[in-house]
């Protein structure tokens, strides 16, 4: 008896499976690899000029030639950099949707750093009148 046998799968079974494991690791790539649709799925990075040889043997990039001009979207996924290519033609849409977010995460913080100075402000208010707030303690459990 063989091993197949004994674990009652066959060859379309175990290849099926692998198959399935090979295209669902690739769907996990690809969906990394995809640039955010809109401002709000940008947690940080930018747009960024490089430039690179494409690669074609007949190209004036090719040896010491000049490189042409591609565009760049980093960001960090997990801690780790990602690079992300931006075609031409979406270069100033994806660009304005990149500030567009920075604009918003600026904001954010400054909103957050407002509040943390007015709660301060407001503890240190409420500590310079604790002789206050404890007269009206005292007033409302005499009543």
């Amino acid at each position: 008896m063989t091993v197949s046998q004994n674990s009652g799968l066959n060859k379309k079974d175990t290849s099926r499976r692998r198959r399935e494991t090979r295209e669902s690791e690739a769907m996990k790539t690809k969906s990394a690899k995809v640039l955010p649709k809109t401002a709000g799925e940008i947690q940080n990075g930018g747009v960024y000029v490089q430039r690179v040889r494409c690669g074609k043997a007949n190209c004036k990039c090719a040896g010491e030639g000049e490189r042409h001009t591609a565009f760049y979207f980093f960001t960090r996924r997990r801690g780790k950099l990602v690079k992300l290519y931006v075609r031409k033609a979406h270069v100033e849409v994806f660009a304005g949707m990149v500030a567009q977010a920075n604009g918003e995460r600026q904001r954010r913080r400054q909103t957050i750093k407002a509040s943390a100075d007015l709660l301060r402000e407001f503890r240190a208010d409420l500590c310079g009148n604790a002789k206050l707030i404890s007269d009206l303690r005292g007033n409302q459990n005499d009543k």
